[in-house]
């Protein structure tokens, strides 16, 4: 299921990695695939987004990088650009081990529609 997940630039759904699994594995259950979800991410083999309609979904990609979440339209883009940790870290001493920034706001195509 890792692979199928690393292997999408998509920011899948469980739905939508079901689907997908269920073609390699046609007898794989949901409840199976919400299981490995939670490892893979309680292990921090993949990233979970959450969007405006508290729909959970899934990234493969764990390097560093953000995202911004479209509240009209769903559409999640991934950010690459390096953020610089905020120096207030540093001075109270405190050690940074991972990270999740998300933006949310509209996309430039909502942004056009209206």
């Amino acid at each position: 299921m890792k692979d199928v997940i690393k292997n999408r630039c998509d920011h899948p759904t469980a739905d939508m990695i079901y689907e997908s699994c269920r073609l390699l594995e046609p007898n794989i259950s949901l409840g199976t695939v919400y299981r490995n979800l939670k490892l893979l991410a309680d292990e921090g083999d993949i990233i979970t987004l959450e969007t405006s309609d508290k729909k959970i979904h899934y990234d493969g990609d764990i390097s560093r990088h953000s995202h911004f979440i479209c509240e009209k339209c769903g559409k999640i883009i991934d950010l690459f650009k390096p953020s610089k940790l905020p120096d207030e870290l540093t001075e109270l001493g405190l050690t940074v081990k991972g990270e999740k920034c998300i933006y949310y706001g509209d996309c430039t195509d909502c942004t056009i529609k209206n």
